[in-house]
């Protein structure tokens, strides 16, 4: 709730800024996607009660109250069907996950002080001159991670209505580290030789 002037003002977690975002992931034509934001705004709500989505998906069938505040009516109530549609067009999940061969430990003994040699010498030149050469194909990947549609979605119900409110001031400037690569760091630190 805000109050101005006295007056007590209650915000609504509006959502209609996510409705080009969402229809970008639909194709324009056929039948037109109609009820994502209300599913979006379902998963929130069974989010906040920690309700698995199959029982999720039954409860509206006996409980209106929920189906008024998600946002759907008796006659347009989503199947199982649809949510799961709408995950997997907002997760862009790979079907074809890259697997790593497993890794065997060297059969040659190593002598005392004496190293094992790179397996792969120059795999960093490798990966640049990957990328230089198709940069277009590089991006592309890239802009395909899971999260970044999911960056999308909070920039425009977080932030952009934060901003509007004046909870956040536009000339803010933030940075962070949210970077998914796992790293080879130990979190215990290393140990600093004298």
């Amino acid at each position: 709730m805000i109050i101005t002037d006295g007056f007590v003002e209650s915000v609504i977690f509006n959502l209609d800024p996510l409705i080009p975002v969402f229809a970008s992931l639909y194709p324009p034509i056929g039948r037109p996607a109609e009820i994502q934001v209300e599913i979006f705004h379902s998963f929130v709500l069974m989010m906040h009660t920690n309700t698995p989505l199959d029982r999720w998906i039954e409860t509206f069938s006996y409980n209106p109250v929920l189906c008024v505040i998600a946002g759907f009516t008796l006659d347009n109530l989503p199947k199982t069907s649809s949510y799961y549609d709408f995950i997997n067009r907002i997760v862009l999940l790979d079907d074809h996950p890259n697997v790593i061969p497993p890794s065997f430990k060297p059969t040659k003994k190593l002598k005392k002080g004496e190293k094992q040699p790179p397996k792969n010498k120059y795999v960093v030149t490798k990966i640049v001159n990957r990328i230089i050469s198709n940069e277009n194909k590089f991006f592309k990947r890239l802009y395909r991670r899971p999260e970044r549609f999911l960056q999308r979605i909070f920039v425009r119900v977080a932030v952009d209505a934060s901003i509007a409110l004046g909870f956040v001031p536009e000339s803010v400037s933030a940075s962070g580290n949210g970077t998914c690569m796992r790293t080879a760091a130990c979190s215990y630190g290393g140990k600093n030789a004298i």
